[in-house]
């Protein structure tokens, strides 16, 4: 059974929004936290969880990009970018 992009398309976009998220949530912390060079050690311990737990979408989205590419046969940017495109009109809606 050959997979088709649109059989993938709305599980790779919910990864690309989480991915998407946590980066927001990344930017939000830095900005709260301000400059990292005046940050104390708990601050630190802080900005490394959250960078910790920000890593898994990443990593659930590069792999599956990377999964689905080679299945459905298509190159692992090309369909990156159709996910993006996606979810960004997707969010806009």
């Amino acid at each position: 059974m050959k997979i088709e992009l649109s059989d993938v398309l709305d599980e790779l976009i919910e990864l690309q929004e989480a991915t998407d998220e946590a980066h927001a949530g990344l930017a939000r912390l830095q900005e709260e936290l301000g400059d990292a060079a005046q940050w104390t050690d708990e601050q630190h311990v802080t900005w490394r969880d959250a960078w910790e737990d920000a890593r898994e979408p990443w990593w659930l989205l590069d792999t599956a990009l990377d999964q689905y590419a080679e299945v459905i046969g298509l190159d692992r940017d090309e369909l990156e970018a159709r996910v993006q495109e996606a979810a960004g009109a997707r969010s806009a809606s």
